[in-house]
Formats: C-alpha cells, structure tokens, sequence
C-alpha cells in the first residue's frame, strides 16, 4: 500500500476515533503551537503505556505513521495497522526495510512518531534505543519532543477498556540534534545526548505540570 493511500485511511480512522479518544481521557494538548501544518517531521515520545500511539496520534491533526513491533503483525490487528500505514521493525538490530519505511514516509512530508526507548516503561528516557536513536538522528528534517503525562494510569489488569484517566500531551520546540559523525562511536555518543536532551525534555515536562495541578487544587479549595 502507498504512503498516500495508508494516509487517506489513517485519516478516516481518526474521524472516528480521535473524538472519542479526546472525550474519553480529557486529553489536554501543550505546546500545539509548535506541530507544524505540514510534515515532514518526527515526533519523538516517551512510552509508558500501550496505547500511547493512539494518544500521541489523537494530539495531532496530522494522520501520524508509527513503526510497530513485528510480532504485532499478525491477524486481524497486523491487517489493520497495514491499512492505517504503520509498519514493522524487527527488534535486537538495525532493521534496514523499518529505515527504508521511514524515509519514504518522510520523503514524501509525512508525521512520523517514534518511540526511541523501544519499549514501555517509566517512560523518562533512562535509555533510548541505539536503532531508533539513530533513525531519528539521520533525518534531517525538524523533531519535535513529547511528553505523554498520565497514559500509566489508564492501563488495565483484566477486560479490554483502559481507565478514563485525565493525560497530557506536552509538545516542545524542534531539537537542536547532535551530529552523529562517522562510526558506531560517534552514533553512540549522539545518541546518549539525543537521551539526556528528551530526559529533561520529559522532567520539565513532569514538574511543570504538577505545578499546574497544584494551582487548580488550590483554586477548588478557595
């Protein structure tokens, strides 16, 4: 399927789900100023939960392509990810048709969301994969951080529908990248400061917000 064609249905998907999506988890958007009308552009986002690319998607105007775990690509679930244009990468090494994906998808001025931990977690960038750090490092077009605040707490032990629980969606200014340079070293080295930048990135992100919290909670009880 083409980049176009899987743009035209990850659109249509998302008249129908982002709606729901934004009611059901009171999504909040900071920073929407700074997403750009048009792509081509990464968003990179920390991971805390499973449906983090449909929340990182729903904060965005934009149809969104994402990279999935190949093993999600089976079924009825891989026939639909198809469809909406996300595509595979193989985990443990450098998947070179997953960088073939992302530059066609780039290529042609499209939104791509990447979640350079690899996996979920406390989702503060205390690691950040070498592959994906290094896919978001030879692009040269804008990369916007985000911090998902509160996807943690929808996730559910038992049944399929995840908790109504309030997140936030903070969205920074384009990151100054480090030049990756030449060999395995000077990749290393650029992406252990592509972490530590998304690591404060996501702090700022946390303490800003709790500040906020807290003024609201001190209005209610006036």
């Amino acid at each position: 399927m083409t980049t176009a064609a899987a743009g035209r249905n990850n659109r249509a998907a998302g008249l129908v789900v982002k709606p729901l999506m934004r009611v059901w988890f009171r999504l909040r958007v900071d920073g929407a100023d700074h997403l750009p009308a048009s792509g081509p552009v990464i968003l990179a986002a920390n991971h805390r939960s499973n449906v983090d690319p449909v929340l990182l998607a729903t904060a965005v105007r934009l149809p969104v392509f994402f990279m999935a775990k190949a093993e999600l690509f089976v079924g009825p679930l891989g026939s639909i990810l198809d469809w909406i244009g996300q595509f595979p990468v193989r985990r443990g090494g450098l998947d070179r048709d997953a960088l073939r994906q992302t530059d066609e998808v780039l290529a042609r001025g499209g939104v791509l969301g990447l979640f350079p931990e690899g996996t979920r977690g406390e989702g503060r960038f205390a690691t950040v994969h070498e592959g994906l750090g290094y896919i978001v490092l030879r692009q040269r077009c804008p990369v916007l951080p985000v911090a998902l605040l509160g996807s943690e707490r929808v996730r559910r032990r038992g049944g399929w529908l995840p908790f109504a629980s309030p997140v936030r969606v903070v969205v920074g200014p384009p990151l100054d990248l480090p030049d990756p340079g030449g060999g395995r070293t000077g990749r290393r080295a650029a992406t252990e400061t592509l972490r530590r930048t998304l690591e404060q990135f996501v702090r700022q992100a946390e303490a800003s917000s709790a500040r906020k919290e807290r003024s609201i909670d001190k209005l209610i009880q006036l």
